[in-house]
């Protein structure tokens, strides 16, 4: 899809932290995304579990493959909130982004976020503003 491919273009050439987490985007249509991480060290905390940092990396950027995917105009972030519910012990980590709400202006998805053996370790809520930018090729 056109959406598909601009977004993940965009991301690998230009987003650095998206290439220094490894994080992978693996599906992205409009309203809809799955995107993963693997589980390094550097992706973890001092207790030796995936990092809420990283976690709440990878949702923001499930969010932002869902919302961007299919747009013509640059869908940025204006509130996140994320309940951490277990800790992430195995990868890959993966995130879905799903959209709640499609208005003209305002997006919101949920956001589930699993660890490699099934678990539901976080749940983010995304909401985004649609800007005037155009989506940069």
């Amino acid at each position: 899809m056109k959406g598909t491919h601009l977004m993940e273009n965009y991301v690998a050439k230009h987003d650095k932290l998206v290439r220094h987490l490894d994080i992978t985007i693996e599906e992205a249509r409009k309203g809809y995304a799955k995107v993963t991480m693997p589980l390094m060290e550097h992706h973890k905390n001092g207790m030796g579990v995936a990092h809420g940092g990283a976690i709440f990396s990878l949702a923001d950027v499930a969010f932002g493959a869902a919302a961007n995917a299919d747009a013509a105009v640059v869908v940025v972030s204006l509130n996140t909130t994320i309940e951490f519910l277990r800790p992430g012990k195995a990868g890959p980590l993966s995130a879905e982004a799903k959209v709640v709400r499609s208005g003209r202006r305002i997006v919101s998805y949920d956001v589930e976020i699993f660890d490699a053996s099934g678990e539901l370790i976080a749940k983010a809520m995304c909401t985004g503003f649609l800007t005037d930018i155009p989506l940069p090729g």
